[in-house]
């Protein structure tokens, strides 16, 4: 097949959408399939790079218009030089919309990653006054009409998780036959146990004896840090630290919050970390907390964890439990408050053991390799062409 793909995000970004687009574009690519990729300039990196079979073209350009309306005309400006197409696939409402009008007799595949409309209302509920709060309002009415018309315009839908799925069910009833589940993925190679734990704490600097969690979330008010701060309060364990990875807008409101909870010495907020610590981070943890308040697409950290051999504790929050619960009921969590949280993670502790370590690597490696998942976004892709041309003929 000749697939084009647009994303709003991509290598070396690594937020789970980059991660996905990403990994799904290169692997199809080794597969056998043309697969032309369009996506953000980036600095530093050439224009047009070619790897095989896949190339990417970083062309989208960003300025002072929002996000949401910048893609897609920029998506639909850089595509309509490139095709013949025989499937596009848009990640996210903004990059789909911006195919659809870009005149390619292809069929669209919108791939549904989260709700814009729903994460900026609950963003602008909990947001101070100020810039980040008025455009999360300004662009609200604009998200709510790219999501309709991206939903409307593909021939088919792919979401990561049936709590995907549920939400475009409720939003958009008319359009559930266009849903497929896929999934996604993790590079069980690069995530690994590795030299294990002790060699990992060994190079990041940090205390072999004691238990450690890790998190590794964008400080932003849906991921729950706050509550992972509170719950330390009342695991009042001596030996247990907390390892807070990544970096965004509540970093410096964690920082104060940790110190005015009084939990200097036992919690490091670390902020962004290179590719290769954020491995060795997942390697040091006797277990990884995902505390999501609100909701959770999917969840590539979990999966990276698990990976690595490091067992997850996470909330009920989204496609959490359809991750976890197959593995082990007990690492989902019955709330995302404190409470629950330092239930969970102190009952976890009690039987993480190698054996466990050794399951979430398995369970791992098993269900959600790339290479495995890669096939079923073929399957799904294949799917699209081959109805649409039946619908031609």
């Amino acid at each position: 097949m000749r697939i084009l793909i647009a994303s709003g995000t991509w290598y070396p970004e690594r937020n789970g959408v980059a991660r996905v687009a990403s990994e799904v574009g290169q692997r199809l690519a080794g597969r056998g399939h043309e697969v032309t990729a369009v996506v953000p300039k980036v600095a530093g990196m050439p224009r047009e790079e070619r790897d095989g079979s896949l190339g990417v073209h970083r062309v989208i350009e960003r300025g002072v218009m929002p996000l949401t309306v910048k893609d897609v005309l920029e998506t639909t400006r850089r595509s309509r030089s490139l095709g013949p197409f025989d499937v596009m696939v848009g990640h996210g409402a903004s990059t789909a919309v911006g195919l659809a009008r870009a005149g390619f007799s292809a069929p669209l595949v919108l791939v549904y990653h989260a709700s814009l409309p729903r994460e900026l209302r609950f963003m602008r509920s909990r947001l101070k006054w100020g810039r980040e709060r008025v455009v999360a309002y300004l662009n609200d009415p604009i998200s709510v009409l790219l999501e309709r018309s991206a939903v409307r315009r593909c021939a088919r839908i792919l979401v990561l998780s049936d709590f995907s799925r549920s939400l475009l069910a409720t939003d958009h009833p008319d359009e559930v036959h266009k849903i497929k589940v896929v999934s996604g993925g993790v590079e069980t190679t690069s995530f690994a146990p590795g030299d294990g734990r002790g060699a990992a704490r060994a190079r990041l600097g940090l205390d072999q004896n004691g238990r450690l969690l890790v998190t590794v979330r964008r400080a932003e008010p849906r991921m729950g840090i706050e509550q992972l701060l509170r719950a330390m309060l009342i695991a009042r364990a001596d030996d247990l630290r907390l390892a807070v990875v990544g970096g965004g807008l509540l970093t410096d409101e964690l920082v104060q919050l940790t110190s005015q909870l009084g939990l200097d010495g036992r919690v490091q907020i670390v902020g962004r970390v290179s590719e290769d610590e954020l491995r060795d981070w997942y390697r040091a943890a006797d277990l990884f907390v995902l505390p999501t308040v609100a909701y959770e697409g999917f969840g590539m950290v979990t999966l990276e964890a698990l990976a690595s051999g490091t067992p997850v504790v996470g909330t009920m929050a989204g496609a959490t439990p359809e991750l976890l619960e197959p593995l082990e009921p007990r690492l989902v969590a019955e709330g995302s408050d404190p409470e629950s949280l330092a239930l969970a993670i102190g009952d976890v502790l009690t039987f993480s053991d190698d054996e466990l370590r050794r399951r979430s690597r398995e369970y791992a490696v098993t269900r959600f390799d790339w290479e495995r998942v890669t096939r079923m976004w073929e399957e799904a892709l294949v799917e699209a062409t081959s109805e649409d041309s039946q619908g031609r003929s």
